[in-house]
């Protein structure tokens, strides 16, 4: 194959994978604007019998919400371009990764949020290196540097306010941005 055809077919997988990232915004904004609150929430309950409950409301609405968007986006756009694999193989092992962690930091008592700011992390700066966009790269380092804080620096009663923190940073700013640019906005 002639070099100029390789990086004809690659430019186009690049160019595919973010017209795929474009898809997704929605989630970002979602789970961004979904989470922060959460996290916020749960930092006002400290104490109270009730500090867990915004996490379920939060999980089971915004799972509901994304399970009937991504349905009716599958049979809009199905999934055709390596780029929408690599995307949906990324955020589902993003996905059993956080219900791994919800699990392991439940049964050993102890705080999620440094785990999930840090597979977070992974699955943004993955995302974001795919498609070349930096965004989503440098929101993917945003978010491991909020989970190396609250693994080392921050005491555990400001890991909520931290995680609703580096979620604004690392999802809602990239997302925005992102949804600009799809629009011709940015």
């Amino acid at each position: 194959m002639e070099t100029t055809k390789s990086i004809e077919i690659i430019e186009q997988m690049l160019a595919e994978s973010k017209k795929s990232l474009y898809n997704n915004s929605f989630y970002f904004l979602l789970w961004g604007g979904l989470l922060i609150p959460a996290g916020i929430a749960e930092y006002i309950l400290q104490g109270t019998p009730y500090v867990w409950l915004p996490w379920p409301v939060i999980g089971i609405g915004g799972g509901i919400i994304s399970m009937i968007y991504g349905m009716k986006q599958g049979k809009k756009n199905g999934i055709g371009s390596s780029a929408d694999r690599i995307t949906m193989f990324t955020w589902g092992a993003f996905g059993f990764s956080l219900f791994f962690v919800l699990a392991f930091s439940a049964v050993n008592n102890m705080l999620p949020h440094t785990l999930i700011l840090l597979v977070a992390g992974s699955a943004t700066f993955i995302s974001g290196g795919i498609s070349k966009f930096k965004p989503f790269i440098l929101g993917g380092i945003v978010l491991a540097l909020g989970a190396s804080l609250c693994a080392f620096v921050l005491e555990p009663k400001y890991h909520s306010l931290a995680f609703s923190l580096f979620i604004f940073l690392g999802y809602v700013i990239p997302g925005i941005i992102l949804r600009k640019e799809e629009h011709g906005n940015a």
